[in-house]
């Protein structure tokens, strides 16, 4: 199932206009304004008009991220408050949409050590989900890049959280591949990618992954540095997507780009990573080095 985040500009409806002009078969959207901490009152006709638009669309799943401003971890009082809020209505509006998933940060710990940071993520995850008993919308923790003060890098961190929160079954992780890479996870090649699966396995578990992130890296590997790429255009190469769109046991699950220039470059992304789908690994393979040989020759060329 191939996807992309869409835009909503004009109401949420609009975004399975794109996802069918795209040949989206999941998406992902922001089911509040995600820069605003108010939300209004999700009315009777606005659910109507958004389940109406995705009955009539292509689409089949349709994943919520839970807004940047939200941060689980943090250690303000008034902000952790309000990322508790906040994530309530964003389930409770799930709910009423018929959303099955949401991503979430894990958050950040701002100096606090991550430790403490675990330890508020879990404290506020636990009351948001004594609030919501009445929702079947999970919550996907995304795997994160380590950028600045981020928990949730590592798969020991996702792992730890998930023992810690009081109803595991309403969890699931969303797998990023640059947020994979930039901290540490070299999945640029297939041996690479399968020995981050082995690893992801034993620590996590692999039925735990319900979405993935497909997203380049412009930063190489162990950067923690959170910079996404189009496909096949950053340090990921092409390996890594052929492994992951060509695998039956992923393929019901939502797998959603975010790019650069989305609006301009996610039809043509779609089509790339499903002629991925026709290929063989050493059909793959070739072309990579091929990229590869093609942007040292450019480097020199340069000096």
């Amino acid at each position: 199932m191939l996807g992309s985040n869409v835009p909503t500009i004009g109401g949420l409806p609009k975004g399975f206009e794109c996802a069918d002009k795209w040949g989206c078969e999941c998406i992902q959207i922001y089911l509040t304004l995600s820069r605003r901490w108010d939300v209004p009152i999700l009315s009777e006709k606005e659910i109507f008009e958004f389940k109406n638009a995705w009955r009539k669309s292509k689409v089949k799943e349709v994943v919520a991220h839970l807004p940047y401003l939200v941060n689980l971890a943090s250690s303000d009082s008034d902000l952790y408050i309000k990322a508790g809020n906040r994530l309530i209505a964003e389930l409770d509006r799930a709910r009423k949409m018929g959303v099955s998933f949401i991503v979430a940060h894990p958050g950040s710990h701002r100096g606090a050590g991550v430790k403490t940071g675990i330890k508020r993520s879990v404290n506020v995850l636990n009351m948001a989900l004594a609030s919501t008993s009445n929702t079947l919308t999970k919550i996907l923790l995304e795997t994160m890049s380590g950028q600045g003060t981020e928990i949730g890098s590592s798969f020991e961190q996702l792992a730890e959280i998930m023992g810690l929160v009081k109803q595991p079954e309403r969890f699931g992780v969303c797998f990023d591949t640059c947020h994979v890479f930039a901290a540490g996870y070299d999945v640029s090649s297939y041996k690479g990618y399968e020995k981050t699966m082995e690893q992801l396995d034993k620590i996590i578990g692999m039925k735990n992954v319900a979405a993935f992130h497909l997203n380049d890296s412009k930063e190489d590997l162990g950067s923690y540095i959170d910079r996404h790429a189009s496909i096949g255009e950053g340090y990921l190469g092409l390996e890594c997507f052929h492994a992951i769109v060509g695998e039956p046991r992923f393929s019901d699950i939502p797998k959603i780009l975010e790019i650069p220039e989305r609006d301009e470059k996610s039809q043509q992304n779609l089509g790339l990573l499903r002629n991925l789908q026709t290929l063989t690994r050493k059909e793959v393979s070739h072309d990579q080095q091929t990229k590869r040989i093609h942007r040292r020759s450019k480097i020199r060329r340069l000096f």
